[in-house]
């Protein structure tokens, strides 16, 4: 389902006291009104469908892909170099918003364009009025810009303002967009659903290895949320695609839900209905406050942890033994990528999807190391290796 257009992801979870690097977009009341647009919260039972093999074949097989998704990146995951220097002559404009998710992507994407010598100016608009982020994207406008990067929600707000864009010969790259629609416009985004899609699909595969490809699971979703649909809908297809013996009950929460902390129970009692279920799936680790001690309070400590998008929380309790695995994602280096995807715009290059996106890792508490609320941090030379890519060094 795509996203609400008056809502994002944000306006829910702030109410929990969770920092993602979505914006909001519009408040509670107005996520309350879209809800049953959403969905409502339920369950249905599926199974994996096209897989071939005996389970054994298959989990081998998982496993040696879970054991490339384990490993420390060492290289971004942009390789073609450009073909000529960024343009320096007009500014960069980062349409950021008031959230610490946001102001650490902005930051990133501002010491990017500090190394590649890029002039960049800030804007922000408020999470809590979509109104401010078309005029902050129309403001942009006016610093006679070479591009614009809006980080978070969705199109919604800024669509109307494509002519305009057009017209001044100026294109947009979005980051953390979860419903970008690349056109002569908009550029490929940084953190699109492309991103996100893949990473469910390797923790798909974690699962299937893990559990000897016999895996019976509870999918929790908020798919109101495009970007977390597509961890979702990622990981559903891999499943579908490599594990014949492996089945899975979707838990599609409302915006609502969330806004009234009403997730962690709402688990509780899908798992409760169901105790052979194995493994609890979320699409958003910050969804999962509490988690561990209410499991073990429903007599559930059972139920493997797992999922996408993992906040220092979830990667403090992982480091502890409280859930077992997750998708880390290199938050630090989302605004590098756009840069990278600005450059091969501007010079007329060819952009992947995603431009490739940004380093992932699966987590587990062997691998994981120190926990960090500025994302993998790896590669430790990640700056160099772009300045590199970008004929800078």
């Amino acid at each position: 389902m795509p996203l609400p257009e008056n809502a994002t992801l944000e306006d829910a979870v702030s109410i929990n006291r969770h920092r993602k690097i979505w914006s909001s977009l519009a408040t509670v009341t107005a996520l309350a009104a879209v809800a049953s647009a959403c969905g409502s919260s339920g369950t249905s039972s599926n199974g994996g469908g096209t897989a071939s093999g005996s389970a054994k074949s298959q989990a081998a097989a998982a496993q040696k892909r879970v054991e490339a998704y384990m490993r420390t990146p060492t290289e971004i995951n942009q390789k073609v170099p450009l073909d000529g220097k960024i343009p320096t002559d007009k500014p960069w404009v980062i349409v950021s918003c008031e959230l610490p998710g946001c102001r650490q992507i902005t930051d990133g994407a501002v010491a990017a364009g500090k190394a590649a010598g890029v002039p960049t100016k800030v804007l922000t608009y408020m999470s809590t009025d979509e109104t401010t982020y078309a005029a902050e994207m129309k403001k942009a406008l006016t610093l006679d810009p070479i591009a614009v990067s809006p980080i978070g929600g969705s199109q919604s707000p800024w669509n109307s303002l494509q002519d305009e864009y057009r017209s001044a010969h100026v294109f947009i790259t979005p980051i953390v967009i979860g419903n970008t629609e690349p056109n002569d416009v908009v550029t490929e985004g940084s953190g699109s659903q492309v991103q996100y899609s893949r990473t469910g699909g390797e923790m798909a595969d974690y699962v299937i290895a893990d559990s000897g490809a016999k895996a019976k699971i509870l999918l929790q979703d908020v798919p109101a949320f495009s970007s977390l649909k597509a961890y979702t809908d990622g990981f559903e297809k891999q499943l579908s695609k490599a594990c014949s013996d492996c089945k899975f009950t979707s838990l599609d929460l409302t915006p609502t839900q969330v806004a009234s902390n009403s997730v962690v129970s709402a688990i509780v009692a899908a798992l409760q209905k169901d105790r052979s279920i194995e493994y609890l799936v979320t699409s958003d680790g910050a969804f999962l406050v509490g988690i561990s001690s209410a499991l073990k309070a429903a007599g559930l400590s059972n139920v493997k942890v797992v999922g996408g998008l993992p906040d220092y929380a979830n990667l403090t309790e992982l480091k502890s033994g409280q859930s077992t695995a997750w998708t880390g994602q290199a938050q630090d280096q989302l605004g590098w990528v756009a840069l990278d995807i600005v450059g091969r715009k501007a010079l007329g290059m060819e952009i992947p999807p995603a431009d490739g996106g940004a380093v992932t890792q699966i987590l587990t508490k062997e691998n994981i190391g120190t926990p960090s609320e500025t994302g993998l941090g790896v590669p430790h030379n990640y700056q160099d290796q772009f300045l590199k890519l970008w004929g800078l060094s």
